[in-house]
């Protein structure tokens, strides 16, 4: 064997050199995974989600239901959250003119009419059956439940001033009257006079 070794000394660095691979490659530390941008946009986007459909809304359930009130509802529920909020139909209701899956905006009036009922004129969204939206080119905006988006289809009102109109209601409640309109910072008597065939209250 020594004769051997003698021979091919080479041959005694191959254990040395398999040793110093040995410990390389188990006192490595582990790659990290590189950060993923696509995973933290989608768990921003589920954040932001999540604390919109937190937000605190709330309507007013008039008509043929057991409860009758204000509820406190969170964005993106549909009418017939509500209507379970105020206890259900009544036996009287006419369930037929419900909309059951309209989405609830902050401040909108809910009336469920009885079987063979007029609407009471309480005001426009209270008019048509509980779940309807008017249509056609008369439709006017109800400055009391609109969002942003709706309030900027309005001549002369942008992202700014419908933030300012929004601010307003959460801060002193419903407009009781559309010349209230001018009580928002920017919006005066000449705007308001250009948005009195398009708004209502």
């Amino acid at each position: 064997m020594k004769e051997y070794l003698k021979k091919y000394p080479y041959l005694l660095a191959i254990p040395v050199i398999l040793a110093a691979a040995a410990c390389f490659f188990l006192l490595r530390e582990p790659e990290k995974p590189a950060a993923d941008p696509m995973l933290f946009s989608t768990q921003s986007s589920v954040q932001v989600t999540k604390e919109s459909s937190q937000q605190e809304w709330y309507v007013d359930v008039k008509g043929a239901v057991k409860k009758t009130g204000m509820y406190r509802i969170t964005q993106g529920m549909r009418l017939m959250d509500a209507i379970d909020l105020a206890g259900g139909f009544t036996e009287e209701a006419d369930q037929n003119q419900v909309n059951f899956s309209k989405l609830l905006t902050d401040q909108e009036i809910i009336y469920v009419p009885k079987a063979g009922e007029e609407i009471p004129a309480i005001n426009e969204t209270a008019q048509q059956p509980a779940g309807t939206t008017s249509s056609g080119s008369d439709k006017k905006i109800n400055i009391n439940t609109a969002d942003a988006n709706q309030l900027q289809e309005l001549s002369g009102i942008g992202e700014k001033k419908a933030a300012d109109i929004i601010k307003y209601r959460e801060e002193n409640g419903s407009f009781t009257a559309v010349e209230d309109l001018t009580k928002v910072s920017g919006i005066g008597e000449k705007t308001l006079e250009n948005l009195k065939e398009s708004i209502t209250i």
